[in-house]
């Protein structure tokens, strides 16, 4: 019998190095897309706390030091607790605390909200110890959001469908990642709407750009990158062209936005060069960090 429980997980946001988007193609709400993701350091810290449910309601209860983050079902969090509960018969059975300490930007393109479902549902499988194997979870997780699926899966992997479409690529080489943001936020649905509206459709080069990283042909592979979405979001943000500019004078290797942005990614090899970068775009955004590519996505700590 379970009477309490406690587990801590570190939750890592990503960035899209690669992001081809496809106009209209299905009725869900959802676009295709063709996208080469990444896992950063930067991360949010999860608590997790299990008890046997003793008054019948308020079963899950979600608390943060971010005040721009709702704490009931429009947080995916609440969502992946929820579902998970509820396939295992044991929504009327626990209460579910968790603790959410923020780090990842709210609605900044770098799957803060998608991160924190999954380490709810990693959390919860091994509370509960539900047994279940990568395959459910990835499952439940393409019910709960298109970036949740990688955020289970973490390092470096080619997302497809409308993200739950996940194959596991070679994890690229360590660089340092220089993210930058204004104060302003950028709703996912909205910049993907505008995108069929506005957006230039293009032919995916992702098998390219996967056989480039195969073969260790990072140089060429940086190159070709681009953000199908980043033109959607100049409309909307012309500091977005500024801050990739300078990173780019300051000698990035890739400067785009990343996802639905706001968020513009630099990357570098070299710590003292990363931190010039940093150094740089402060002017320029509300928010810089300074972190580095992962291997994996989710962590206990």
């Amino acid at each position: 019998m379970i009477k309490k429980r406690n587990l801590k997980i570190r939750s890592a946001g990503k960035i899209n190095l690669y992001l081809n988007v496809t106009k209209n193609g299905r009725n869900d709400g959802y676009h295709d897309i063709k996208s080469i993701m990444q896992s950063i350091g930067l991360a949010d810290e999860l608590s997790f706390e299990i008890s046997l449910l003793d008054n019948g309601y308020n079963n899950i209860v979600i608390t943060s030091d971010n005040v721009e983050m709702p704490l009931d079902e429009k947080n995916l969090v609440h969502k992946a607790a929820c579902i998970l509960l509820n396939r295992h018969g044991l929504y009327d059975k626990y209460k579910i605390s968790i603790n959410i300490k923020k780090y990842i930007p709210v609605c900044a393109g770098l799957a803060g909200g998608s991160t924190n479902a999954a380490a709810t549902l990693v959390a919860l499988n091994h509370l509960l110890k539900l047994k279940m194997d990568k395959e459910e979870l990835i499952q439940i997780a393409s019910e709960i959001g298109s970036d949740v699926p990688f955020c289970l899966a973490g390092g470096t992997a080619l997302a497809e469908g409308r993200g739950e479409i996940i194959s596991q690529l070679a994890d690229i080489p360590f660089y340092w990642v220089i993210l930058a943001k204004n104060g302003k936020k950028f709703k996912t649905k909205d910049v993907y709407n505008k995108f069929d509206y506005y957006g230039k459709e293009k032919i995916s080069i992702h098998g390219n750009l996967i056989r480039k990283i195969e073969a260790g042909q990072y140089d060429s592979f940086f190159k070709k990158l681009y953000n199908d979405l980043e033109e959607i979001g100049l409309l909307k943000d012309l500091n977005i062209k500024k801050i990739k500019n300078k990173a780019k004078e300051m000698g990035a290797i890739v400067s785009q936005m990343t996802g639905s942005g706001p968020t513009v990614f630099a990357l570098c090899q070299d710590l003292e060069a990363a931190k010039k970068i940093y150094t740089a775009l402060k002017p320029l955004a509300s928010q810089v960090f300074l972190t580095h590519t992962k291997s994996n996505s989710l962590s206990f700590i």
